[in-house]
């Protein structure tokens, strides 16, 4: 027999017992769908996290004050340890590893727009925090270091926020109100995304760090400082240097601990690859689990068809079929079985990618590409063989005499 002969007497015995086929079928169905989801989930987890950090910039130290907290916890910060300064970070700018550093004043002020008032998060930074965390002024311009020296009440505001009062509008040369003092703005901000403190970029109102209505401890002192590297492959020199940098200016010597914290971005890009990982070895067991539950079923089901065919089996051996014949065609049911659930199984994850995409669960998006059908037909096709074989070689060791005996 040929082997489209042999496929097509493969579906007419599955055929013939539709029901039994289906039922085994549905262990290799949600094993494959579920590979097919894990390789999906851990695509779209990775790409979500690399579009997050990309707004928070690449090759990134966040610099903060506070002693360093075993297991990555939130620094701690005495009432009288000594701030950050704007200094401080003038100083990192002069470090040769270092490409720039922007020091942060943050806050939660009332903002006005005409006559709607809301709560809002508004960030005090040098000109350098753009180019520090990729942000692109969409309309109009960014502000310069002469606005900072002169402390300039102008406001760069965010696309969600442009869109929100502004919607009729062009809103450069507006004015609003920030706790009560007027600033204009200048400048629109391209893009949306999180930033270190949750808020979406797209709702960021961005101002010169001198103009901020915020009143600090100490002067020119500041929340956190924005380092970027030269580059990734010296992301870590240049956190050596800068945490050198800081004991020097703060006279910490010997064993005594850092009264600040450098975060590395990489560590939680390198974390978040992490939990996708975790996430895709989860729904990896689960379909690890159904293709072996899956696989005894078939050979269990392939083991009854071989007793309830023996008659058939000696007769085809009688008039000349050989035992690889029979080999092949019990091999055959077997992956025929296997790539039909494989293919049931990959709608069904398509269907799951298409309804998470459309519930756009934390900004994920789900692809089904090639190479996932491509894993899931050999996965399928070698369940088959694996587990097909067993039934199809005791089958093809049948003596035809002994098989033409039974009724």
């Amino acid at each position: 027999m040929s082997l489209l002969q042999t496929l097509v007497e493969a579906l007419r015995s599955l055929a013939a017992n539709r029901l039994r086929t289906a039922l085994t079928m549905l262990g290799i169905v949600i094993g494959i769908a579920s590979v097919v989801l894990m390789l999906g989930v851990g695509d779209a987890v990775k790409t979500f996290i690399d579009r997050e950090l990309s707004v928070l910039g690449s090759n990134q130290l966040i610099v903060q004050r506070g002693t360093p907290v075993k297991g990555g916890g939130r620094p701690r910060a005495a009432p009288d340890a000594t701030m950050l300064t704007i200094d401080d970070a003038v100083a990192i700018n002069g470090l040769p590893s270092v490409r720039a550093a922007a020091p942060t004043l943050q806050g939660v002020f009332s903002v006005q727009y005409g006559d709607d008032s809301t709560q809002s998060v508004v960030l005090g930074v040098t000109p350098e925090m753009f180019r520090v965390r990729n942000w692109v002024v969409d309309q109009g311009v960014g502000f310069s270091d002469e606005d900072v020296r002169s402390a300039s009440r102008v406001v760069v505001i965010g696309a969600n926020v442009a869109e929100a009062h502004y919607l009729k509008r062009d809103p450069l040369g507006q004015v609003l109100r920030v706790g009560g003092r007027p600033f204009t703005v200048i400048g629109v901000l391209a893009g949306r995304g999180r930033t270190l403190d949750g808020t979406d970029l797209g709702e960021l109102l961005v101002v010169p760090i001198t103009a901020l209505p915020l009143s600090m401890p100490r002067p020119r002192s500041v929340h956190y400082i924005n380092v970027q590297a030269l580059s990734e492959a010296r992301l870590h020199e240049a956190e050596v240097d800068v945490a050198e940098l800081l004991r020097d200016r703060r006279r910490i010597t010997g064993d005594t601990p850092d009264d600040f914290n450098i975060t590395n971005l990489a560590s939680i890009a390198q974390t978040g690859a992490n939990i996708a990982a975790a996430l895709a070895i989860g729904l990896g067991v689960i379909g690890a689990v159904s293709l072996l539950v899956g696989g005894i079923g078939i050979m269990n089901i392939m083991l009854v068809s071989v007793s309830e065919r023996v008659r058939e089996i000696g007769i085809r051996m009688a008039i000349g079929a050989k035992p690889r014949h029979v080999l092949t065609q019990f091999l055959a049911e077997a992956v025929v079985m296997c790539l039909l659930g494989g293919m049931v199984g990959v709608a069904l994850a398509a269907l799951g990618v298409w309804g998470v995409n459309q519930a756009a669960l934390a900004g994920l998006k789900m692809q089904l590409s090639a190479a996932h059908v491509g894993v899931a037909v050999l996965f399928s096709t070698g369940v088959g063989l694996f587990f097909g074989f067993y039934p199809a070689r005791r089958a093809s060791r049948l003596l035809p005499i002994e098989c033409l005996r039974q009724e």
